[in-house]
């Protein structure tokens, strides 16, 4: 991992060679982006970034303060392959990478004022709006401020928490199916542990799911990044979750 000190400087220039090879997302940041407002890159390219893996996407958040703007807009204007998505999302093919782009007005946290924005602490709020501890990892594209606080307590702890503890949140997150699997996923990999605030959501979301794990077989498979977690370890962890849920008290 990299020195925390470097990790502005070093992140700059990896961030600018992907730029380089990348016109379409250049013209995106640089020519559009920069102009409206800022952005952010949140989760996994980061994470990869610190831990020197190569990366297949990119998230990225969009800070726009023109309300007259829509990214949607903007994207149409790159002249390039995109679809969207029904949580108000971008996806972009690019040639050695796939962007995942939203604006910050239509995440579903802030939209519903269920996590709230601090105008002064962005970077915090972003990060915090971030389901798993082992997901938050946030960093500005103009300054390269970070905030990689939650993901450090992932792992120094190996304890897979979910940021937020109001009920509202966690039962309006919008990917119940997938957020299951990336915690079953997470936790065989590191050999982590689910801090009780997951296992609690964890089980209340798979309580009498027995009929239902053909359903979430269905999920994983739209997953390519899970093909490690075989189907059975999946559905043995699952089977461990309900049992749980009548020995352990809260």
């Amino acid at each position: 991992m990299c020195k925390t000190d470097n990790i502005k400087k070093d992140f700059e220039i990896h961030f600018r060679n992907l730029l380089e090879h990348e016109p379409i997302l250049m013209d995106l940041i640089w020519r559009e982006i920069f102009v409206l407002g800022t952005a952010y890159v949140v989760g996994g390219f980061l994470r990869d970034f610190l831990i020197k893996k190569e990366s297949r996407d990119i998230d990225i958040i969009v800070d726009i303060k023109d309300t007259n703007v829509h990214l949607l807009d903007i994207v149409k204007r790159l002249n390039c392959d995109f679809t969207t998505n029904r949580h108000g999302g971008i996806k972009i093919k690019l040639k050695s990478i796939t962007v995942d782009i939203w604006s910050l007005e239509n995440n579903w946290a802030f939209k519903n004022k269920i996590v709230k924005l601090n105008e002064n602490d962005k970077l915090n709020s972003i990060a915090k709006g971030c389901f798993f501890n082992y997901d938050a990892l946030v960093i500005n594209l103009h300054n390269f401020s970070y905030n990689i606080r939650y993901y450090n307590e992932f792992i120094n702890t190996k304890e897979l928490n979910i940021l937020q503890k109001v009920a509202l949140y966690k039962n309006q997150n919008p990917t119940t199916d997938a957020n299951i699997i990336r915690a079953i996923y997470i936790k065989n990999k590191f050999n982590a542990q689910f801090t009780d605030n997951t296992l609690k959501y964890l089980i209340s979301k798979i309580d009498g799911f027995q009929n239902g794990f053909k359903r979430i077989l269905d999920v994983k498979s739209k997953y390519p990044k899970y093909n490690e977690l075989s189907d059975n370890l999946l559905i043995d962890e699952l089977k461990k979750i309900i049992i749980s849920a009548n020995v352990i008290p809260f």
